[in-house]
């Protein structure tokens, strides 16, 4: 998981009809509610109500909602940072679900909407699920937020025998990592772990192929590999980029490094932004 800027204006068809969708929704709603609470209501008048709040909700089903959404994301998961296409086509995610009483009204709002792997996104992890604290917030990370310091949350790990393991940092990130079975502890991610692991070693095997020999082909392609777009970058920006800005004083990697570090004072620090030439 990386940080994501949302662009502030949503796509035209929201910003055209979020509010009547929203009103229609409300207005299902409360129709069912007045079937139900008719003793007369017949199982089929029921059922048609119930099939109305549903063909209601989901609006938000549009392809130029999914476009600027994939766009946005570069086409990964905005929660385990696969490629859409690795596991499925990817789904429209709301945040704050769309079946939970206290996000109808968020239902067809544009900071509420992420793209989704169908795998994070599915009954046996997300799902519905919205876990709160004390304080009523969530405890789940929206990476669009631009508030949440991810890095203060999860830590992308690396060894040889576990792989590319996703490690919560402390209670809120612990529940990221189990939400989403970020590291298979319940057997539901076998074949994430299996790609990311593959992937991220051959990131660190070109790594070891720059140190040995200072090859620049070696070295841009590691550079692609931390930019946003690349699948599993958070493991390449803390595993490859620091090396390739200290170690190597590559420009282009230097710059990406502090950008990255404006948003996130942990890994700023991490990665010793403030020892970095001017460039």
């Amino acid at each position: 998981m990386i940080p994501v800027s949302r662009p502030k204006q949503p796509p035209t068809v929201l910003k055209r009809n979020a509010a009547k969708w929203l009103a229609n929704l409300q207005a299902a709603i409360a129709h069912l509610q007045t079937v139900k609470a008719n003793p007369t209501a017949t199982r089929e008048e029921i059922a048609k109500a119930e099939k109305n709040i549903e063909k209601a909700k989901n609006k938000y089903r549009h392809k130029e909602i999914k476009d600027l959404l994939e766009q946005m994301f570069y086409g990964k998961c905005a929660y385990c940072e696969s490629k859409v296409t690795t596991t499925g086509y990817g789904d429209i995610e709301h945040f704050c679900p769309k079946v939970n009483p206290r996000c109808i009204h968020l239902t067809f709002e544009w900071s509420n909407l992420l793209l989704s792997c169908e795998k994070c996104n599915d009954a046996s992890h997300k799902g519905t699920q919205f876990p709160l604290d004390s304080n009523g917030k969530s405890m789940l990370i929206n990476p669009t937020d631009s508030v949440t310091d991810i890095n203060k949350h999860l830590h992308f790990s690396w060894d040889n025998v576990d792989g590319a393991i996703v490690i919560g940092l402390d209670t809120r990130g612990k529940v990221v990592e189990q939400v989403f079975d970020l590291n298979s502890i319940r057997g539901t991610r076998k074949e994430l772990i299996k790609h990311r692991t593959k992937y991220v070693q051959q990131i660190l095997s070109i790594l070891t192929i720059a140190l040995q020999t200072g090859n620049s082909q070696a070295i841009a392609l590691l550079l692609e590999h931390c930019q946003p777009s690349a699948e599993y970058s958070a493991f390449a920006r803390i595993h490859v980029l620091p090396i390739l800005a200290h170690h190597f004083q590559e420009p282009d990697a230097i710059a990406l490094l502090k950008e990255f570090s404006k948003q996130s004072s942990e890994y700023a620090a991490f990665v010793r932004v403030d020892e970095l030439p001017s460039i």
